[in-house]
């Protein structure tokens, strides 16, 4: 059985516009999210590691709680003593009057879910694409590996961040770069085949 032959640069204007299309909102959905971690998580290990490791309230999580009303108390190492007092400031470097709690592993659980799913979908789309270029099937099926490895670390990081170590906060950024660069490689290859490259008769 011959699999169907599909060269990019012999697919007529309507295909050609509609997979540009494709590429053009896949890459702005990935760098919406790309935004939103960067906006409410960070892209440093640093910030990886204090929004999933133990967690504390940062700057922009205090500054929030300001606006909605709820304010932290601040610790103040020159009040008046007493063990009573000294005891409540203790538990507030620990446990915050926000109530702001680590990450449960059912709240991991159901992160990791939605992520999936949509990483599925990147997954299937971004790398059928790749598959249809006319490049060596060495390199496709590199690109596809380390995509689809790329996209499980990244979930994987953030369970062993909060379960094992905030050392591991490092897996998470890479990943996140690896799969942005393997995005980027693909889609300007197939734009490449659509636009530039020669037709094949």
């Amino acid at each position: 059985m011959q699999i169907l032959d599909i060269r990019f640069p012999n697919l007529a204007i309507s295909w050609k516009i509609l997979i540009t299309g494709f590429i053009l909102i896949l890459s702005a959905g990935y760098l919406n999210g790309a935004l939103n971690a960067a906006l409410s998580v960070g892209l440093t290990p640093a910030s990886v590691a204090e929004h999933y490791g133990e967690r504390s309230i940062s700057a922009t999580e205090k500054t929030i709680l300001e606006e909605k009303g709820f304010i932290e108390e601040e610790i103040n190492l020159d009040a008046e003593e007493g063990n009573d007092h000294d005891n409540g400031h203790k538990e507030g470097m620990h446990e915050p009057e926000s109530g702001v709690k680590p990450i449960s592993l059912q709240e991991m659980a159901q992160m990791a879910h939605i992520h999936l799913l949509g990483f599925s979908f990147l997954m299937i789309s971004i790398g059928a694409l790749a598959c249809f270029t006319v490049l060596a099937e060495l390199i496709k099926a590199i690109l596809v590996g380390i995509l689809s490895l790329a996209f499980l670390l990244d979930i994987a990081g953030l369970y062993l961040i909060r379960f094992i170590s905030t050392d591991f906060s490092w897996l998470p950024v890479v990943s996140g770069i690896i799969i942005g660069l393997c995005i980027a490689v693909i889609s300007i290859r197939v734009l490449y085949e659509l636009w530039i490259m020669p037709t094949t008769a």
